[in-house]
């Protein structure tokens, strides 16, 4: 199935092109079949036209195909254990409540927007994807709070916003990557899970989207237990590919290129590359126990 993003509703103008592979969300245990990932080319809004602890409210488009979108498919929830100083349940926020209790139930949010904010020079991400909502939530649910700070930091306002299916929001707005401003108070956090590097990876996925080329060609992941944590969904013939994939322990992992596993290799652990052909490609993702009958 193929991981991809829609175009911005606005553009973004971006002086460097970005050549970060396409995200297709980390491996996750009782995740939902993928949907599609649409991108909001939106600046952050003026900070004087902000409070300290507000989120933008941001609005989004909802994308052409939305009747095929991750919340008409098989409900799948997320369920985490969460502890008392979690970013969720430390302060016992009411829309953080519900949140957490949608996602238990697999009423995946209509949509995501992140930002990691670069004085204004990145661009903000909306996600109607359900495996990256749940990835980016996950994330975050594993953010912990430490406790109150003194600490405020300028020109660097960074944000989770989630629309559930009723709605309302569960925003979380920061200065730095450290602070979370919530209510008026700034409290210091402890980034466990690498949410702002997951940001990062989808803004410049994004952005590599934009600077394609008329001669790139597609990319589709096979991906059924949803194994691969990042991949393109596009490049120009000649380029070397590159397809994060994590070990798995006790079954041997395999990956094709248009049906050959030969077409690529293992560079480390975790990064498989291929050079791609004069053709659009298939990458499959699968595992077996290794088991052959009659050894």
């Amino acid at each position: 199935m193929r991981c991809g993003f829609m175009r911005a509703i606005t553009s973004v103008a971006v002086a460097a092109m970005c050549v970060g592979l396409g995200a297709c969300g980390a491996p996750v245990p009782l995740d939902e079949p993928k949907g599609e990932v649409a991108v909001e080319d939106s600046r952050e809004p003026a900070k004087e036209d902000r409070t300290r602890d507000e989120t933008p409210d941001v609005q989004t488009e909802k994308p052409a195909q939305a009747e095929k979108d991750a919340q008409a498919e098989k409900p799948i929830g997320v369920s985490i254990n969460l502890s008392d100083d979690s970013i969720l349940t430390f302060d016992d926020d009411a829309a953080s409540a519900q949140l957490v209790e949608d996602m238990q139930a697999g009423r995946t949010p209509t949509s995501c927007t992140v930002l990691y904010d670069q004085m204004g020079s990145r661009p903000s991400v909306t996600i109607t994807d359900a495996r990256t909502m749940r990835e980016v939530y996950k994330k975050l649910a594993r953010m912990l709070v430490e406790g109150e700070t003194n600490m405020s930091i300028t020109d660097s306002y960074h944000y989770v916003l989630f629309e559930l299916q009723d709605g309302s929001k569960a925003s979380y707005a920061f200065e730095g990557e450290d602070v979370l401003v919530r209510g008026g108070q700034n409290y210091a956090v402890q980034d466990r899970s690498g949410l702002w590097q997951y940001v990062r990876q989808l803004q410049e996925d994004y952005l590599r989207e934009e600077s394609a080329g008329d001669d790139w060609l597609a990319i589709e992941l096979d991906d059924e237990d949803e194994l691969v944590q990042r991949c393109p969904t596009s490049a120009p013939a000649g380029e070397v590919v590159q397809v994060v994939v994590p070990p798995v322990l006790d079954v041997d992992l395999h990956v094709s290129v248009n049906g050959s596993e030969g077409a690529g290799a293992f560079v480390t652990g975790d990064t498989f590359e291929f050079v791609m052909p004069d053709e659009p490609v298939t990458i499959r993702v699968w595992t077996d126990n290794g088991f052959t009958p009659g050894s």
